[in-house]
């Protein structure tokens, strides 16, 4: 089956626009990262010896798609494999216009992104805890989802769900391999991060966007 994939490459302007959100939004951010490091003592949300730096790069790649206003293409989202609340509560704090449930299926850590939503006083975010499967998708919701899935996988747990817009953060090689073994037909953008040498954490990474 033939898929259309185009690919763009994404430059260090995007990276220093999504760096500049991070910072107009710091002190929100921060108490987000203090909280998810908090319960990462209690339960394993990421892996246990994460820096505060690193956690604060996954923060900042999360914001990109922001900066590339693809977010904008919907009003609500949902962020399916959330886990600790990356991408979608970075998305949220840095734009309180738009509507964000966190969806994971782990309740221990839904439990832990609950709590980091009330602290954070998120009024544009809220949970779901299940599958994506079972989700009542609304018309006009996109799905975004940070390394939770293969792509063959979330399609068909989404079955017949009437989505138009999905937003993978995925390695660029992975995401190439997916499309092609995916056997329904994708209409595909990737994004490849161009970012230099000065900045290793984005090497081979890529933004995938899947239209129909």
């Amino acid at each position: 089956m033939k898929h259309g994939i185009k690919k763009t490459t994404i430059g260090t302007e995007i990276l220093i626009k999504s760096r500049k959100l991070y910072t107009e939004n710091e002190k929100y951010l921060d108490l987000y990262i203090d909280l998810l490091l908090d319960w990462n003592q209690k339960i394993n949300l990421v892996s246990r010896n994460v820096s505060r730096e690193t956690v604060r790069e996954h923060i900042v790649h999360s914001l990109l798609p922001l900066s590339m206003d693809l977010i904008k293409r919907h009003s609500k989202w949902i962020d399916s494999g959330t886990g600790a609340g990356i991408p979608g509560i970075p998305l949220a704090i840095c734009n309180r216009n738009t509507e964000w449930q966190l969806n994971d299926n782990v309740r221990k850590k839904m439990r832990a992104v609950d709590d980091i939503i009330d602290s954070l006083q998120l009024k544009n975010t809220s949970t779901l805890t299940k599958s994506i499967s079972l989700v009542d998708l609304e018309k006009g919701t996109g799905i975004a989802t940070k390394h939770a899935f293969k792509i063959p996988d979330l399609l068909k747990l989404l079955g017949n769900k009437p989505w138009k817009t999905i937003l993978m953060w995925k390695g660029a090689e992975d995401a190439e391999e997916e499309i092609l073994r995916s056997r329904k037909k994708l209409n595909c953008t990737l994004f490849e991060f161009n970012f230099g040498q000065d900045e290793p954490f984005y090497e081979g990474k890529g933004l995938l966007l899947i239209e129909r």
